[in-house]
């Protein structure tokens, strides 16, 4: 979609300075501004990067001198930014109006509305207004969908689910029985909302199954990664809180309650039975052991283990973990073990001479 300086800024409710005509088609980093983009920054040391400005600015002042970009671009700049000669929009928050911008300048994923005759609907579907169902979509018996979701190819929505509004499952999801979808959620391709939970007993030297007959509740406005799997719980529900965002590859196993707002990166784990606050934050490759608690707002450094209870607001590091003061100070240790050896060699030489 295209726009005018003009129209962009009176879309974000924002007032803007420069030529009111240009035509912006785009969203780009500020290093990559060219004609039709537009780019954001939050101070005037960041104009630094523009890709071919002449002149200086006076950093001490907060404001640009000389700079001259020859190119039909517009940049979305904080309250105390100002140039004649640059295309500004003025905004309390930039990255925020950058992110609404990038929503008015690229249309939305395709809604047709319709549902595509190779798709194989079940019994006793309950399907919402303007839902978009894809080919090889397969919907089995029982399943309600919410208004306005998007239901992509190849897509698997397992008997008595629901799906709720304004949701987007992208190719290859699979949504097992008895799973229920908030509204506003995002589904990456290839996640697996559902799947058994890794429960086993042993008798006389047999792995023995563990039935699964619980499901999973995403909460509304999550956003779960492609290739990531969340599942069932053995006999309740495996919950993820509302506004969690999981990157790709990320395994959530059964009974796990997973708190309100939590993020959580690429190749991490959850074992079974844990139950964190809410606001969690997990660096890559991190994990926490089975049946633990976790308190609101804890930190894991990436590639961290925690294997205890934690309290409310800590930040730890390590496997196990430790805190992050604690961690840093063994990683000094550490790195100087090299010339604590070598004195310890000296030390034992001096000693056996006097013996």
């Amino acid at each position: 979609m295209k726009l005018t300086l003009k129209t962009l800024a009176e879309k974000l409710g924002l007032t803007y300075s420069g030529k009111a005509d240009i035509s912006l088609d785009h969203i780009c980093a500020i290093e990559n501004l060219d004609d039709g983009g537009v780019a954001f920054v939050n101070s005037p040391q960041e104009l630094s990067d523009l890709p071919t400005p002449t002149g200086v600015f006076d950093s001490r002042q907060k404001s640009i001198e000389n700079i001259s970009v020859q190119m039909d671009a517009a940049i979305i700049v904080s309250q105390k930014i100002d140039s004649p000669s640059l295309n500004l929009i003025y905004s309390d928050d930039p990255l925020k109006d950058h992110i609404e911008a990038t929503r008015l300048l690229y249309d939305p994923p395709d809604q047709s509305g319709a549902i595509h005759p190779d798709a194989s609907i079940g019994k006793s579907v309950l399907i919402g207004k303007h839902v978009t169902i894809d080919a090889r979509a397969v919907i089995y018996d029982h399943v309600t969908i919410g208004d306005h979701t998007i239901i992509r190819a190849g897509v698997v929505v397992m008997e008595n689910s629901s799906i709720g509004k304004n949701n987007i499952l992208y190719p290859n999801v699979t949504i097992r029985e008895n799973c229920h979808i908030g509204n506003q959620v995002i589904i990456h391709p290839g996640a697996v909302i559902g799947a058994d939970g890794f429960g086993y007993y042993q008798r006389e030297g047999i792995n023995l199954k563990i039935p699964q007959i619980g499901g999973v509740i995403l909460g509304d406005d999550v956003e779960i990664g492609a290739g990531t799997t969340i599942d069932r719980s053995r006999f309740n529900k495996t919950i993820i809180g509302k506004g969690c965002k999981l990157d790709n590859l990320i395994h959530i196993a059964h009974n796990v309650e997973l708190g309100d707002h939590s993020l959580i990166a690429a190749q991490s784990g959850i074992a079974g039975s844990v139950k964190t606050g809410h606001h969690l934050m997990m660096g890559g490759q991190s994990g926490i052991r089975d049946n633990l608690k976790i308190g609101d707002g804890v930190t894991l450094f990436a590639r961290t283990l925690i294997t205890s209870k934690t309290n409310d607001h800590e930040v730890v590091a390590g496997m196990p973990s430790r805190p992050i003061k604690i961690w840093r100070q063994i990683q000094a240790l550490i790195n100087s073990l090299d010339n604590l050896f070598e004195r310890v060699k000296q030390l034992e030489k001096k000693f056996r001479h006097v013996e």
